[in-house]
């Protein structure tokens, strides 16, 4: 067997090939990165009884009754939610979270809260409420749904907000949660 020789110049030429051809490649999955994320921040405005808040484009939003402004639901992942309501002014924030937290407890026998405190969020005192219920009514195998609920003090009113997520992605989902609650501003209707 004769061995082949390449010459150099088509050896370099082959080189600069591969690298452009990588180049081009890294460069297309960064742009691609970039659209993908674009994508799935997108918010729409949505404005309801004084309050805008900036929910996930392509999310469904019914409005509520009541105490129960609206309802923001990830088409794509059913479970996943976001709660806007308004209550009544209450001088101690933690009063009125642990008397929501009993009419909540007696409606669903699994529902648990896992914790409770004030907190300072993007500026503003409140307080959060992380809890837990198992969805017995899904179909197939019932599941934990973890939640979150922050409430604000704002005037006569306090402002609830809350995220309610399947256990497995309740961190996933905690972010873009947390845009949205920094996204409310009262519109003072």
């Amino acid at each position: 067997m004769t061995p082949v020789s390449v010459p150099q110049q088509n050896l370099a030429h082959e080189r600069r090939s591969a690298m452009l051809v990588v180049g081009l490649l890294i460069l297309s999955l960064l742009i691609g990165w970039q659209v993908k994320t674009a994508v799935q921040n997108a918010t729409r405005t949505v404005e309801v009884s004084g309050l805008t808040v900036d929910v996930p484009n392509g999310w469904l939003v019914q409005e509520g009754a009541g105490d129960l402004l609206f309802v923001a639901r990830n088409p794509l992942a059913i479970d996943e939610l976001y709660r806007v309501s308004q209550l009544p002014a209450e001088p101690d924030l933690a009063v009125l979270a642990e008397n929501r937290n009993l009419a909540r407890a007696r409606l669903d026998d699994s529902y648990r809260v896992l914790s409770a405190e004030p907190i300072v969020f993007a500026g503003h005192d409140g307080y959060k409420v992380s809890f837990a219920r198992v969805d017995l009514d899904s179909p197939g195998i019932p599941h934990v749904i973890e939640g979150l609920d922050y409430y604000f003090a704002e005037g006569d009113q306090v402002n609830v907000l809350s995220l309610e997520a399947e256990s497995e992605s309740f961190a996933d989902a905690l972010p873009a949660f947390q845009r949205f609650a920094q996204s409310m501003t009262n519109t003072g209707e």
